[in-house]
């Protein structure tokens, strides 16, 4: 894969310049200066926000213009004069009303959503006839008469090249419910459709008593009316227990996310041809989210507790499953922040969400999302580097990027107010991965496959209980992994029922409290018959998958610590012992932790504790699972370590991290050994047909373990006395070759 400027014959990289209000109100000599800082930090390309309001379609028809749009204008024309090409932010999530008292011009709805007491919902109907044609023509407007000085790019894939205009079709949708006459008739046929027709079914879900699915009311079906608004302020969400117990709490809200991510595949699969009837070199690059994906910042925990649009951060509250979608686009990218939902600095947070990226556009290119500036919640990058974060994307496999954002005060990057050494390590930063994407030769190495929680993702929000906590057990895991010297792939079950864990040999599945709350798909099959086959899988304590598609599900139990090698303090918020298998590891009262089921004893599990299956089917399993009565991962990622539990006296024993523990290790090394050849913590790596990225995400220098044919540093570097390079903390290298 590869995305070329057509402008610089490097790499796309893109930065987004100003927002709805700046710098429209700026002056022009501010533009030609931000334009030269954009060019020196090595931009090829300024994205603009050109989003559907009414100056535009004044300008385009009786040629009024503005003051927003005179100085986008100015923009692009600065924009040539300092060798850069700019292209647009076309759309947004509800046509962007957020600051009407800062951004004049009103947006253009189409169609707008409707409120249930019947004010306009100042949203996009995104399933609206209406709505949908008053966006396509606002982008053809746009392309009319600005297409000519736009970025373009030589992309690259299945062997075939041709020219693009890559540009942002939407920017954070999100789909709201109307209740109007129309929504709501829309609202019940998806109810009818889901349920099978059967409102019994429905009643017993919802605990009400409807007559047919034409007599629901909103009251009945929609979450927020319903509980919400008769909660005095408090218990605004549902609970573990909800979800546990199926209760109508859950199921309703459930519900409500599961339409609102079909309204919005309906929506790309719909707008991505009619944005290409009139421009088919069009490359549609929406951004899915501006704050990353599953691992987002818990904004209501923040000190400042601003929550006005925080709650919409949490991807879990907009109902939206960006695996599903990326088939609707010509990339499917989100903006990643370096920050775990406490808001502390992380690089692995990124890599992660680029690796999910991965999967989402296998075969096609990849345009990688990240947050450059003074973040909201914490100074970011006094404690990581660009040119780290690059690094950590391009050995994620990315072929360009787009970045938010130069001077947008409101939650933007202000990336021209950073100071002089975050310039310079940006500016090392692009410098290097513009000549590293083009060395790079063929696909990212496969090794381990992690696969993605993809209900709780989908409908469940940080306010559950523990819900922060089984949302790291996905980033622990990935780290974990990372440590340990593997290459490691974010999948779905999207993927998995294509037939993707045919490229793995290890599947690990991270906590999942929601697996189970819809009909089972395809997924559990392609993972029996991968077991089967001879593939290896890990998992944490109650998994719901694993006892749906080999029965081994375990014995709840209190938290204590375990044993392999040392004695390891685990944390999480869920235990469980196993009485069968063959232990790996022990907790301190002598019942089994860790079991091991291969061979005859996991045919033998499998085949007595879930459905009869034929004989076919009753085969014996070469592969392998282990069972985890701990949460690996969260443990990997907790932020506080625990202290030794009273009742264990003056025992000594550690949390994960300090008991260097080797149980994971020495569960994956028994079939995989990394291809990197790199085991240390913080040592991140991206291995390729032809060279390798490795990326020291320390604060300390690292010394490689070997000659390379070839190193090309981010930074100046230094050597130890037998030669070996010296990696600088927080930069990267690209590595060819052995000495």
């Amino acid at each position: 894969m590869s995305m070329i400027s057509r402008t610089d014959n490097r790499p796309y990289i893109n930065v987004i310049f100003g927002n709805f209000y700046s710098p429209a109100y700026d002056d022009e000599a501010f533009i030609d200066e931000t334009m030269e800082l954009i060019r020196e930090l090595g931009f090829n390309s300024v994205m603009f926000d050109t989003k559907a309001w009414e100056d535009f379609k004044e300008r385009y028809e009786t040629g009024a213009l503005s003051q927003y749009v005179k100085m986008q204008e100015y923009m692009g024309k600065s924009a040539r004069a300092h060798g850069l090409a700019y292209n647009f932010l076309m759309l947004y999530m509800n046509g962007d009303n957020l600051y009407p008292h800062i951004r004049y011009s009103p947006p253009i709805f189409g169609e707008e959503t409707v409120y249930a007491d019947g004010r306009p919902g100042k949203w996009y109907k995104y399933w609206s006839e209406k709505a949908r044609s008053s966006m396509q023509e606002h982008v053809e407007r746009i392309m009319d008469r600005y297409g000519e000085g736009c970025e373009r790019c030589l992309v690259t894939r299945e062997g075939k090249t041709e020219e693009v205009i890559p540009v942002c079709s939407m920017w954070d949708p999100i789909v709201a419910g109307s209740f109007d006459e129309e929504g709501i008739c829309r609202y019940r046929a998806f109810l009818k459709e889901f349920y099978g027709g059967e409102i019994e079914k429905l009643n017993r879900a919802y605990g009400i008593r409807a007559d047919g699915f034409d007599q629901l009311r909103p009251e009945e079906y929609w979450f927020s009316l319903r509980f919400e608004e008769n909660a005095g302020g408090t218990d605004l969400f549902y609970t573990e227990e909800d979800v546990r117990e199926r209760t109508p709490r859950f199921v309703v809200y459930r519900d409500n996310a599961l339409w609102k991510a079909r309204e919005l595949a309906l929506y790309f699969e719909a707008m991505g041809k009619a944005l290409k009837e009139k421009n088919p070199q069009l490359f549609l690059c929406p951004d899915m989210t501006q704050w990353g994906y599953f691992l987002n910042i818990y904004g209501r925990q923040q000190a400042d507790g601003d929550n006005e649009f925080s709650d919409l951060w949490d991807t879990a509250m907009r109902g939206i499953d960006l695996y599903a979608l990326a088939p609707y686009v010509d990339s499917c990218h989100f903006i990643t922040v370096p920050v775990t939902p406490d808001g502390y600095p992380d690089a692995y947070v990124v890599s992660c969400q680029h690796s999910m990226m991965r999967v989402m556009n296998e075969g096609r290119p990849l345009v990688g999302g990240i947050y450059w500036g003074r973040y909201i919640y914490n100074d970011i990058y006094a404690q990581l580097t660009p040119a780290e974060m690059i690094g950590t994307m391009t050995a994620c496999g990315m072929d360009g990027y787009t970045c938010y954002g130069m001077n947008g005060l409101d939650d933007g990057g202000v990336l021209n107010r950073m100071e002089p050494d975050f310039l310079k390590s940006l500016t090392a930063g692009n410098r290097w991965c513009a000549e590293v994407i083009p060395r790079r030769k063929g696909a990212r190495t496969k090794e381990i496959a992690l696969l993605f929680p993809m209900e709780m993702a989908l409908f469940e929000p940080y306010e559950v209980g523990n819900n922060k906590i089984r949302r790291l057990d996905l980033l622990g895991w990935y780290r974990l992994c990372c440590d340990l010297g593997y290459q490691v792939d974010v999948i779905s079950s999207h993927e998995i029922e294509k037939g993707a864990l045919a490229a793995y040999k290890v599947l690990i599945v991270a906590a999942n409290d929601c697996y189970g709350t819809l009909e089972k798909g395809e997924s559990e099959e392609w993972i029996r018959e991968w077991v089967r086959e001879g593939g290896v899988l890990l998992h944490g304590p109650d998994d719901a998958l694993v006892r749906s598609c080999f029965g081994i599900a375990g014995e709840h139990c209190e938290k204590m610590p375990c044993r392999y090698g040392k004695t390891i303090i685990p944390q999480g918020e869920s235990f469980c012992r196993y009485r069968d298998g063959i232990a790996v590891s022990d907790y301190v009262d002598g019942s089994c932790c860790v079991a091991e089921y291969t061979g005859e004893k996991l045919t033998y599990v499998s085949e007595t504790k879930t459905e009869e299956r034929s004989k076919e089917q009753k085969q014996a399993f070469r592969g392998t699972v282990f069972s985890f009565g701990v949460q690996i991962g969260a443990s990997y990622a907790a932020k506080n370590i625990p202290h030794v539990p009273y009742e264990q006296g003056n025992r000594e024993m550690y949390p994960i991290l300090q008991s260097k523990t080797t149980l994971v290790k020495d569960i994956l090394e028994r079939y995989l050994m990394p291809v990197s050849g790199i085991r240390e913590r913080g040592i991140e790596t991206g291995v390729f047909e032809n060279g390798m990225v490795i990326v020291n995400h320390r604060s300390t220098p690292y010394e490689l373990p070997q000659k390379y044919e070839a190193e090309h540093y981010q930074m100046p570097v230094a050597y130890t006395p037998d030669g070996r390079g010296i990696l600088p903390g927080h930069s990267a290298v690209w590595v060819t070759g052995t000495l």
